[in-house]
């Protein structure tokens, strides 16, 4: 049976958010409130609709602790001027209340947020540890605020209409609203490029994405001003490093806190047995699940070998598609994206199991340089020797860089073109890449090159060529597809995911590991910091992870999905060029070497559909 965690831990709510700007009050409690029932999974336990001046906070609640009425939203500042709704977990809300002496009524993580603000106005949201969107109404200036964290982990929309403005946790709510919606032809362009459209985007031209790290402030006529919460990002602007022991320990300790059953999604590699391992030396017995799918590599008992070495209680799961889940996939779906099925697939196995919260290694990869492609690294120099060769050479050498597991040949070649990549951002735009740039071109009349001048990646240069691929890795995948794809899905099951490992504190200590060196951390790292053999032998074994048998089900359950797509009135040929996609050899959909590519259609094509029944797109 689940057990609880230890009594006492922070109260937390994992949430959907709602709002609007409209001087109709009637008449923004009406849209709110159908905004709140679209989200009805993200928080199934609770929901409000509340005015604030002209202002409309909604907020619907899955409530994680304290589940009776003190923990219920909207949280207000004692002096009645701020009123808030947020969405996720402020990790360090007991420090807070410590440090700037705050008044609080409960113990909710939510209710530091419109105390902080009453001292620090705006600069509050740096002091905030966690993943969050929020909505502040300041009743006093008569302003909104909009914020989300500096990973971006939890999303936040808005869409300017008619009567003022709607925001939401969503898209596909507000797409129902203000006469319909248009695709975005960049946002398909990029999504056909690299898997899913970027964190900073919408897939629709009149619904904006509020991007990771930033505020939106919004006076009563709806206009729109956005600026960063932290100016170089969250890479650049941690404190002193006290080393990636201490920072990984913490941010599991706090992560921890919950008076719901948690479950840790064990797999066979570091990441999650790290969090297994800090667990255990906190004196923590967690519940560790493995879910597995036919098909697939199956993890089991690797990671009930984990569990027992560190003596948590272990779980295996069996999972697979059943009549209804690709159409509930594609309906929970809020960005078209060629990844995710895993992760719908383990939050539903996760909520049947009787778990609210689950605790994930996401993001290990990213702060210790886990993926093949972080082994490329060492070959800069050299490639630099290889731009004045002769093309067999590169293509010889092309074979030879293949046989390690770095990249594909095709993506090694290009890499070893006069042209290729030399630095750690373009390694990773290259390695991520699923239609190369001028076939996108053609499918779609789009440019879609990659931009490597952000301000927080020039901020973290002098780091070296390891802290680049870190922020390209972040902006290109983590933040554009695994945080998108993790929110979505699990808060579809009503399942809060925690992800210890997207801290800014685990980011900065492992990027001090390497500072001013060509060198990475590794999965090494992990084992060597926690001095913990266990993870480090784990470390030497082949990188594995969960998986779904893509390849068999695309000729199985999704195969319908690649034939809707083949029709010639389907809806991807309104963004996609057919002609183009036969000529490059896409059609007919086929799950042959190339599954990638055609699973990128024929996803792309049921995202299209699914919003053409439901959203008037």
């Amino acid at each position: 049976m689940p057990h609880a965690s230890q009594p006492g831990q922070a109260k937390l709510a994992m949430c959907g958010i709602a709002g609007a700007i409209d001087a109709i009050a009637e008449r923004a409690a009406g849209q709110v409130s159908m905004l709140n029932d679209e989200q009805r999974s993200r928080g199934p336990d609770h929901s409000v609709v509340a005015r604030v001046g002209g202002f409309t906070l909604g907020n619907t609640r899955l409530a994680i602790q304290e589940p009776g009425p003190a923990g219920n939203q909207p949280f207000v500042s004692f002096d009645g001027r701020y009123h808030c709704v947020f969405n996720g977990e402020i990790y360090n809300h007991r420090r807070l209340v410590e440090r700037y002496g705050l008044a609080v009524r409960t113990t909710c993580d939510g209710e530091v947020i419109p105390q902080l603000w009453a001292k620090l106005g705006l600069a509050s949201l740096a002091e905030l540890r966690g993943m969050f969107a929020i909505a502040l109404v300041d009743s006093l200036e008569e302003r909104l605020y909009l914020a989300r964290d500096p990973f971006g982990i939890k999303p936040l929309h808005w869409r300017i209409v008619p009567e003022g403005l709607l925001f939401a946790s969503e898209i596909r709510p507000l797409a129902r609203f203000g006469g319909g919606t248009r695709i975005d032809p960049e946002a398909i362009a990029r999504y056909l490029h690299l898997g899913a459209v970027s964190a900073d985007r919408s897939p629709f031209l009149e619904i904006a994405a509020l991007p990771p790290n930033s505020v939106a402030v919004f006076d009563r006529a709806s206009q729109v001003t956005v600026q960063p919460i932290l100016p170089d990002g969250p890479l650049a602007t941690a404190g002193a490093s006290t080393g990636l022991r201490a920072a990984l320990t913490d941010s599991v300790e706090l992560h921890l806190g919950a008076d719901v059953p948690t479950a840790l999604l064990l797999s066979a590699g570091v990441d999650s047995a790290a969090i297994a391992a800090v667990g255990r030396r906190l004196g923590r017995d967690l519940d560790c699940i493995t879910v597995s799918t036919a098909g697939a590599a199956d993890e089991s008992a690797e990671a009930a070998e984990t569990a027992r070495h560190y003596g948590h209680r272990f779980r295996q799961i069996p999972a697979a598609l059943k009549d209804g889940d690709v159409a509930a996939f594609f309906g929970a779906m809020q960005r078209p994206s060629i990844d995710g099925l895993n992760t719908y697939l383990v939050s539903k196995a996760v909520h049947e199991a009787g778990f609210k919260v689950a605790l994930s290694g996401l993001g290990g990869d990213e702060v210790v340089g886990g993926y093949s492609h972080f082994r490329l690294l060492r070959h800069l120099p050299g490639l630099r020797v290889l731009d004045r060769m002769p093309s067999p050479v590169n293509g010889a050498a092309a074979r030879v860089l293949a046989l390690t597991g770095a990249a594909t040949e095709s993506k090694l070649r290009r890499l070893l073109a006069a042209d290729g990549p030399r630095e750690g951002w373009g390694l990773s735009y290259l390695q991520r890449e699923v239609l190369p740039e001028p076939l996108v071109t053609a499918l779609t009349g789009i440019a879609c090159g990659q931009s490597a001048d952000s301000p927080g990646l020039q901020a973290i240069r002098w780091r070296g060529p390891f802290s680049v691929m870190v922020a390209a890795e972040i902006d290109i995948y983590l933040q554009a597809m695994l945080l998108p794809d993790a929110d979505c899905f699990s808060m579809a099951s009503s399942v809060e995911l925690r992800v210890p490992f997207v801290d800014r504190d685990v980011f900065v200590a492992s990027l001090e590991l390497v500072t001013g060196t060509s060198k990475w951390p590794g999965k090494e790292a992990i084992g060597l910091a926690l001095d913990d053999s266990y993870l480090s032998a784990l470390a030497a074994r082949p990188k594995r992870g969960f998986s779904v048998p893509m390849r068999r089900w695309m000729s199985g359950p999704l195969a319908p999905l690649l034939r809707a797509a083949e029709e010639p009135d389907a809806a991807i040929w309104s963004v996609v060029d057919r002609g183009v996609a036969e000529r490059a050899g896409l059609m007919p959909l086929r799950p042959d070497d190339r599954w990638s590519e055609t699973w990128a259609l024929a996803a792309l094509n049921a995202w299209l559909s699914q919003g053409s029944r439901g959203d008037r797109c």
